[in-house]
């Protein structure tokens, strides 16, 4: 992927909003106008696929090595916080574009036993996890409804950087590790909603959808539905 667009186009969004400020300011402007805005988006990422088989694995880990066992336990949290920062042009009222960096959570599946190595039992866990962020380039098509509020349906893709990572505790004490790491190039549809408070702000609400991101030879593939909320500000 060449840089060079992408700087261009930065460089592009900064000129045309200081031509913004410096212009005269109008009394009355459209709250759904062209020109250049930034975002930040904070999320809440569900991962939907059944870790079931993760899980066993982990428990197998703690269980399957010979050693004398007790309160075997397993979980999986499959939701967790992300966020989203984004530079934008809209074009005209029906469509912009946005250049944006996300970060979309960790999925962490975890088990636990009590082992015992020769002197009494010690709490045991092992964890894995999953991570994904990356750039994001988006296309949004714009349905306004008034001046003060806008439907918006997102095309988007998502150069993923992903890591699937293996860690272990025995009494609090870190042991083995490892994690393999993947990238995969990711289509990302949403639709949102915007509710234009001002000229300058607006909040969003948007709910995306991902599937298959990661690198299945090397960490696994995991789908993601997100749902975010944020503030727009236009320069």
């Amino acid at each position: 992927m060449k840089t060079i667009p992408v700087i261009v186009l930065v460089v592009l969004g900064i000129a045309v909003a200081g031509f913004a400020n410096a212009a005269p300011k109008k009394r009355t402007r459209n709250q759904n106008r062209v020109g250049p805005y930034g975002e930040v988006l904070v999320g809440m990422t569900n991962y939907p696929g059944d870790q079931g088989a993760n899980e066993q694995g982990l428990l197998d880990i703690l269980t399957q090595n010979g050693i004398p066992f007790q309160n075997v336990s397993s979980s999986t949290e499959n939701s967790d916080l992300g966020y989203q920062a984004a530079f934008g042009y809209r074009a005209t009222r029906y469509f912009a574009a946005e250049i944006g960096l996300s970060q979309y959570g960790s999925l962490a599946s975890r088990a636990h036993a009590e082992l015992d190595f020769g002197n009494g039992f010690e709490p045991a866990d092992v964890k894995l996890a999953f991570h994904v962020g990356g750039p994001l380039f988006s296309v949004l098509g714009i349905l306004p409804v008034s001046n003060n509020f806008e439907f918006y349906g997102r095309l988007g893709f998502l150069f993923a950087s992903v890591e699937r990572e293996f860690t272990s505790q025995v009494s609090g004490v870190s042991g083995v590790s490892g994690s393999a790491k993947g990238d995969s190039q990711n289509p990302v549809y949403g639709i949102g909603a915007s509710w234009n408070i001002n000229q300058v702000y607006s909040i969003r609400a948007e709910y995306q959808m991902l599937r298959n991101i990661g690198q299945s030879s090397r960490t696994g593939t995991e789908d993601l539905n997100v749902i975010n909320l944020g503030m727009l500000m236009r320069f």
